[in-house]
């Protein structure tokens, strides 16, 4: 059994590196990034979170993640992860590097495989990125919104300011990444938030739903399509 799953993950890894080359094209003038949304098997959280923080460093060592959670409201049995690359010809690199490294299958992936219910992932790029936290030991909210209409991009900004300056009002957090699908779902873009606490999440949209230029003008808000409260995985994410 563990020679066809180590088999299947190797192959789907040097795919990611066969396409590169058969296709050729520019780098991206800008960073990438990639949003991995893993549901894992109910019965597996434990022991995930438990191999995830002891033996994640042969991971680490290709690349480093903007941010790795779990997801404690919205989703159950989640792991949430963000990648930056400089392109997708070093993502391309990255991958192919794994697809070779014996330590990240035998420490980490040949277990961790077995956990995994669903695996789903997408290619943003940021509108606003700022990867400091507002304090350590805070929680986030990743929504993601819908910006399919006519100058939807500009309303996200917009609203996504003022939801910066009510935090900012009441010191309760910042907004960490405005997020841009490249490809996956279509016409998504996602806000990436820290606040000191999770109560915070529910005064600061309190307080944004109050507003008077929302009162007086609902069109101006984008559609929401979900949210998650995410609680950073130690050891391993960077945003603590």
């Amino acid at each position: 059994m563990n020679s066809v799953l180590r088999a299947t993950s190797r192959q789907s890894l040097l795919l990611t590196k066969q396409v590169s080359a058969l296709s050729p094209c520019a780098p991206l003038s800008s960073k990438v990034y990639e949003l991995r949304i893993y549901s894992i098997k109910p019965s597996c959280m434990v022991k995930y979170i438990k191999l995830t923080k002891e033996n994640f460093e042969s991971r680490l060592a290709h690349s480093k993640p903007t941010g790795f959670w779990t997801t404690e409201i919205g989703g159950i049995n989640e792991a949430v992860h963000i990648w930056e690359y400089d392109s997708l010809a070093h993502r391309a690199s990255v991958r192919a590097g794994l697809a070779a490294d014996s330590a990240w299958w035998d420490n980490y992936l040949s277990e961790a495989i077995r956990y995994f219910d669903r695996q789903h992932n997408q290619l943003v790029t940021a509108e606003e990125l700022d990867a400091v936290p507002v304090q350590e030991g805070g929680v986030y909210q990743l929504c993601a919104l819908n910006v399919d209409s006519a100058g939807g991009l500009k309303q996200l900004k917009d609203v996504t300011a003022l939801q910066q300056g009510i935090l900012e009002e009441g010191q309760m957090g910042k907004l960490i990444a405005l997020l841009r699908t490249q490809i996956g779902d279509t016409n998504i873009a996602y806000q990436l938030w820290n606040y000191k606490h999770a109560d915070d999440i529910l005064k600061c949209k309190e307080a944004l739903d109050d507003h008077k230029s929302i009162t007086a003008n609902q069109n101006i808000v984008p559609k929401p399509v979900s949210s998650r409260l995410l609680i950073p995985l130690p050891t391993v994410s960077p945003l603590m």
